[in-house]
């Protein structure tokens, strides 16, 4: 087993690879009553393929969300009954990249881990609770369809990725999960489920060698075929390094008030190589991001008090894989202003952030002490684990990263971020105001 201690916060993380691939980490909190685990596939809506044993199988758009709502329910029992039953609570998520299960609980732990470990690595599908999903899926598609805040999301990623499939959404569309049968859920499951693909990650109030002979013990009863798997994307060679391909400006008209915008720009050059560099750069940029466009920036608080710009304003910088991104958006009635005053203070930030050192001091101190606080809730320490993408980083590596960063550092990331880079703009309209 493999340790890694945090001084600095008297935390120490226990890291073991059971037998059959299945990552384990552990990280004790003394004086905890409560204990929170999650276990996560490597396997998000970005896949739509896998290759295995040499062989190409094709996944529908939503697989990865199908199988997570379709996971709890088994022949003669539902999870989540079981986890109640236990003194548990339970729940699931599915993002572009993993698939993650979870539960926390103050009792019965090796009941609920077992639970856990059982219902994820056991699938039960039938043809008659797919169809009935299909129905249940479907509807939250067409909910999500009438949503103008996320239809805009959804519109800036299309001008982003077009013809890829982050710029489809996560749930799939009505047409694409039609094509989801029992079969198909347990091939994906086969392949993207095992255990090489998938770590557990459980933190609070228990022995660390007792919880490791409970999982071994529970891994130790299972068979799992062995086969080389490769999770891709096809779609991967269709964005232009250039930017060429990215739709600069697209408008819908739907049921809002104000006019919505949303600008984004995508992450051209490559992000550093898997490991520590991967988030140091993205932590990087986004302290960069808030000292131009958070509330307490200069541009924030000139735009604001001209009303260009108000508390519906916000921005957001997107990881996943090897892909990242940023949004910008806000509810406006001057959308040309609100576009073009936006795209000034990104265009003019290299210049802007060179006066920026004190506000710098500043943000590092606020940043760090968020890492910190983060310390104190175990579903963040848990919730937070991007695994080898990140270099199996913790929040107790975040905080310690940001201490080492310095102010040219946070310019350089920018500059490398907008230099040569495309704006994008996705405007919704109401039907009363359709120039």
């Amino acid at each position: 087993m493999k340790t890694k201690a945090y001084k600095n916060y008297d935390e120490e993380l226990f890291t073991e690879v059971l037998d059959n691939g299945l990552t384990v980490n552990l990280l004790p909190k003394a004086g905890y009553h409560k204990t929170y685990a999650v276990f996560t596939t490597n396997f998000g809506s970005l896949d739509n393929q896998i290759k295995v044993d040499g062989q190409t199988v094709t996944i529908p758009a939503g697989t990865a969300h199908f199988l997570e709502h379709k996971m709890f329910e088994k022949e003669d029992y539902d999870a989540f009954d079981l986890f109640s039953k236990n003194g548990a609570d339970a729940n699931a998520f599915t993002s572009y990249s993993r698939t993650s299960y979870l539960f926390s609980t103050t009792v019965n732990l090796k009941e609920n881990l077992n639970n856990l470990l059982d219902f994820v690595q056991r699938p039960y599908f039938s043809a008659k609770s797919v169809a009935k999903e299909q129905g249940i899926i479907g509807q939250e598609i067409k909910m999500y369809n009438d949503d103008p805040d996320w239809q805009s999301y959804m519109g800036i990623l299309k001008n982003l990725f077009p013809n890829h499939a982050m710029s489809q959404d996560i749930a799939g569309s009505v047409d694409s999960i039609s094509e989801i049968t029992p079969e198909v859920l347990y091939q994906i499951h086969e392949l993207a489920y095992r255990p090489s693909n998938m770590n557990l990650f459980v933190v609070g109030g228990f022995d660390v060698q007792e919880v490791l002979d409970w999982l071994k013990d529970n891994q130790n009863k299972k068979h799992f075929e062995k086969k080389v798997v490769e999770l891709s994307n096809n779609q991967n060679d269709n964005l232009q390094s250039d930017g060429a391909d990215i739709i600069r400006e697209a408008l819908q008209v739907g049921m809002v008030q104000r006019p919505k915008v949303m600008i984004g720009l995508r992450g051209l050059k490559p992000l550093p190589a898997k490991g520590i560099a991967r988030l140091k750069y993205i932590m990087e940029l986004d302290l960069a991001l808030y000292l131009l466009l958070s509330s307490s920036s200069q541009s924030y608080l000139e735009l604001y008090d001209k009303g260009i710009l108000d508390d519906t304003f916000g921005y957001e910088l997107n990881a996943e894989r090897d892909i990242y991104y940023l949004t910008i958006s806000g509810d406006t009635n001057n959308p040309d202003d609100f576009k073009q005053k936006i795209e000034q203070v990104l265009k003019n930030g290299v210049d802007q952030l060179k006066d920026q050192a004190p506000e710098f001091e500043l943000a590092q101190k606020e940043m760090i002490g968020r890492s910190i606080t983060k310390m104190n809730s175990i579903e963040a320490i848990a919730n937070s684990f991007e695994g080898e993408w990140y270099g199996n980083s913790t929040v107790f590596d975040e905080a310690d990263l940001y201490q080492t960063i310095k102010f040219e550092d946070v310019q350089k990331a920018f500059a490398d971020f907008i230099s040569g880079n495309v704006i994008s703009t996705f405007q919704t309209n109401s039907r009363g105001d359709q120039k």
